[in-house]
């Protein structure tokens, strides 16, 4: 598939400009940077600095790895914000998560305290990386967007939602916000940083973003179906978490049919705003990797 290989290729440039950007294990103090590697590099899939880089290709009619190097401090600065999200979401006083993608999380490996701070020094690092941007101008538009992403009116405070509302039933309405902020934050927060760099057109720009947002609760509303059902290789961590964690899902509100008809609409939503966009052939296989994550 097309998909396959450009996602392989697109990985190894991502996780060599990762390598280039975060410290050596060695810097003092080595702890910290050792944990910042270990989460950084324990096997993920990259999805969310992928899409920055196959929009931004799309909007510039270019695709080789040359057209990309100008980009990779913001797609880098997203999967470290990401990263941060999962080292703090597997702490014990969270979602007391002990394994994630087949490995010891963060905390289990190095310790709560180290923990906290890995996921905080990741948050900082990601914004010391966009800086490395050239054009002042886009950086300063880059750094909003991630912020925005990461803030109480992101990805933290999507994250504060699910925890306090974990103990109550929630109607559908708040258990969609949670999943808006918490997944679909860093993805729109891709699409709006791709068009910053492409210098593409306002309705463009608002087009993506409600596209991005369609796939974040998508695959938010996928990931509830996987974990109440036990899949846990496609899910890269122990699945029955939330039922453990007492936690509001689709398919304790809706069923898991009803579930998966709600995942379908949005990917077709989504698919109905790129359709007619030019050279978005890895946008569409993206979204049928999505799709192909239904049971």
């Amino acid at each position: 598939m097309i998909l396959e290989r450009y996602f392989e290729n697109r990985r190894t440039i991502i996780n060599n400009a990762l390598d280039r950007y975060l410290e050596s294990e060695e810097t003092y103090p080595s702890k910290i940077h050792k944990a910042m590697r270990y989460s950084i590099f324990a096997g993920g899939k990259r999805i969310r600095p992928i899409l920055m880089i196959a929009t931004y290709e799309m909007l510039v009619n270019r695709r080789d790895s040359r057209t990309i190097q100008k980009v990779l401090p913001v797609a880098c600065a997203i999967e470290m914000l990401h990263t941060a999200s999962l080292v703090h979401d597997d702490l014990p006083f969270i979602d007391n998560a002990n394994e994630r993608r087949g490995k010891p999380s963060c905390h289990k490996k190095f310790g709560n305290a180290v923990a906290i701070l890995t996921g905080d020094a990741l948050i900082t690092k990601a914004f010391e990386t966009v800086l490395k941007l050239r054009n002042h101008k886009k950086t300063l538009l880059c750094l909003q967007i991630l912020l925005e992403a990461a803030s109480t009116r992101g990805m933290i405070g999507g994250q504060v939602v699910d925890i306090t509302a974990s103990q109550k039933r929630v109607k559908l309405h708040v258990l969609r916000d949670i999943h808006l902020k918490k997944t679909g934050s860093l993805l729109r927060a891709a699409e709006q940083t791709a068009c910053v760099m492409a210098n593409a057109s306002e309705p463009i720009t608002n087009a993506l973003r409600d596209f991005a947002l369609n796939i974040g609760l998508a695959y938010q509303v996928i990931d509830d179906i996987l974990d109440e059902v036990g899949a846990d290789e496609l899910l890269e961590k122990e699945s029955g978490e939330d039922q453990r964690n007492e936690k509001v899902t689709y398919p304790t509100l809706l069923g898991i049919e009803e579930s998966k008809k709600q995942a379908l609409k949005l990917i077709d939503d989504a698919n109905k705003i790129i359709k007619y966009m030019p050279n978005n052939d890895v946008l569409i296989e993206i979204l049928e990797t999505i799709r192909d994550r239904i049971p």
